[in-house]
Order: C-alpha cells, then structure tokens, then sequence
C-alpha cells in the first residue's frame, strides 16, 4: 500500500468492506450469519445438489458443511434426501420455510443493488461497471 495516498485498489477494498458489513448487518436481522446465507442461497439455487458440492463451493471442510447443514435442518429451513443408489449420499433441498427465507436472502442482494443504482447517472452506472469489468479482466 503507498502511504498517504488514495488509491484505486484502496477505494476497491473499501467498497468492499462497506459492502459487507450492508449485507451482514441485512442477514443479521434475518437472524442468519454470512455462511448460513451463503449456504441456503446455494441449495436454493442448486436443488438436488450434494453435500460435496457445497463443501467445495463454500471452500469449507466436509465437517464443518454437515454441522451448518444440521443447523438449517434442524431450524427446518433445509431437508436432505438419500439419493437413490447411493445410501450414504444425500441430497439438499428447500423447505417451504427454507424457500422464503432465502427469497428474503436475495432480496438483501437486491437491495444493494438499487442502493448502488439509485445513486448514480446511467452514464457513471455504464462507466463504473465498464471500469470495474476491465480491472477485473486484468486481475484474473
């Protein structure tokens, strides 16, 4: 970091931060931490998925995914199903209630996003996204 300036990849990082701590202050209200959000949303997006699939798209330990998903069982949010042929696997599905929830999960993102939107010109909405789009072409 270059001290005493006011970088662009600081502005980035401070977006970021900022970013985070709209969502989790959203999701706390909801009385769900930034993992369970992540999880419900993922299972919402990917019914039928396994365990597995979870594990790796939330870059956790098996472990740690099957405590989460005993949480949200348990607070009947999410159900798991034996997949058929492979008794020690199971499936990952949403409740009624698990499917309202994450409803209201996404609604969080929505939300930021008209914050964001509602705050700047098509012109700066066009710029930003173009700009952001090109740092992000050259960071990968």
């Amino acid at each position: 970091m270059i001290k005493g300036t006011n970088t662009i990849s600081e502005q980035i990082h401070l977006v970021q931060i900022l970013q985070k701590t709209y969502i989790l202050k959203q999701l706390k209200k909801l009385e769900l931490n930034e993992i369970q959000a992540r999880t419900l949303n993922y299972i919402y997006t990917h019914p039928g998925s396994i365990q597995r699939d979870l594990a790796q798209y939330l870059g956790k330990k098996d472990a740690t995914i099957t405590n989460i998903l005993k949480n949200l069982e348990n607070d009947k949010y999410i159900k798991r199903e034996i997949t058929v042929g492979n008794e020690r696997q199971k499936q990952l599905y949403m409740t009624e209630d698990g499917k309202k929830l994450a409803d209201l999960i996404q609604k969080v993102f929505l939300d930021l996003e008209n914050v964001i939107l509602n705050s700047l010109c098509d012109s700066e909405i066009n710029s930003l996204k173009d700009g952001l789009k090109k740092v992000s072409d050259i960071l990968k």
